[in-house]
């Protein structure tokens, strides 16, 4: 088997990503008392090589996402993926998503070698501030880290440019997202959202608050430049509010039956859309 792993072969871009010693992935540790047991790293995919005698004691994430994605404690507070979630869509999400996260790791390295070649530097001596902005961040999925050397599939929280959900009218809500996708990357103006879930058997423990801590503090604002964050959430959605105001988001909007249960296969009626800000004047603040 090919390995599952997203990784870097010059860690020219380390602070703060860390690199698992044994398997070279990249990760953002959980603030303590969850690091560096508890990580963001980038999903996991194999791919069947019949050349490779590799052998790997961590799984992939698709049997994970299809088993958390079937569950009524995840799926009745997204308005997405589809229902049933199938073991072919978990395999074609996650070739995306790991070709994404591979191309960030690969824009950064190359760029900072870049970087640091015109600047006469080494590649561990270039200073933060000169450091490229990046386009997103390559690490997303929640793992614990267990006393047998596997890791426990945790859940998933991603940053990504707003798509402005709450917004009803499609022309609008289309404006909306071409303008801000197309602020080059760093632009103060840029609004960024999260998305999110937790396997239930991880819920109470705090770890969706500190996940997105760790995004915002040690990714968003010191490495892409972030300002701006929106999210937005089904008014029943009550654990994923508490995510945000933990966070410093405070409450924006309310919307009345912005939500269609039954044209997503998730029941009957309709249900608001709460809308929460953060933002960020200056990197000193988060």
């Amino acid at each position: 088997m090919a390995s599952p792993f997203v990784s870097s072969t010059t860690h020219t871009f380390s602070p703060p990503l860390h690199y698992d010693e044994e398997t070279n992935e990249p990760y953002l540790p959980l603030p303590p008392p969850f690091g560096p047991r508890i990580r963001l790293t980038p999903p996991r995919l194999y791919h069947p090589d019949p050349d490779s005698s590799a052998s790997y004691k961590l799984d992939d994430d698709v049997a994970a996402l299809v088993q958390n994605h079937n569950l009524p404690e995840i799926y009745m507070f997204l308005t997405g993926p589809p229902r049933p979630y199938t073991e072919q869509y978990a395999k074609e999400w996650l070739k995306k998503r790991k070709a994404e996260s591979q191309a960030l790791l690969d824009e950064m390295d190359r760029k900072t070698l870049s970087k640091g070649s015109e600047a006469g530097a080494s590649e561990t001596n270039i200073p933060a501030p000169s450091r490229p902005v990046p386009s997103g961040c390559p690490v997303r999925v929640i793992r614990e880290r267990l006393d047998d050397g596997t890791d426990a599939f945790l859940g998933d929280c991603f940053l990504a440019r707003s798509h402005f959900p709450e917004i009803a009218d499609l022309e609008e809500r289309e404006r909306r997202t071409e303008e801000n996708y197309a602020y080059e990357k760093g632009d103060p103006r840029i609004i960024y959202s999260f998305g999110m879930f937790l396997s239930p058997s991880a819920h109470g423990r705090g770890i969706m608050s500190a996940a997105v801590r760790t995004l915002i503090e040690q990714w968003a604002v010191p490495v892409m430049a972030a300002r701006q964050f929106e999210v937005a959430a089904m008014s029943h959605n009550v654990g994923s509010q508490k995510v945000f105001l933990k966070n410093g988001f405070t409450l924006a909007k309310e919307l009345e039956d912005a939500v269609d249960l039954e044209k997503l296969g998730k029941g009957k009626g309709k249900v608001g859309l709460k809308l929460y800000r953060r933002e960020i004047s200056s990197p000193d603040e988060e």
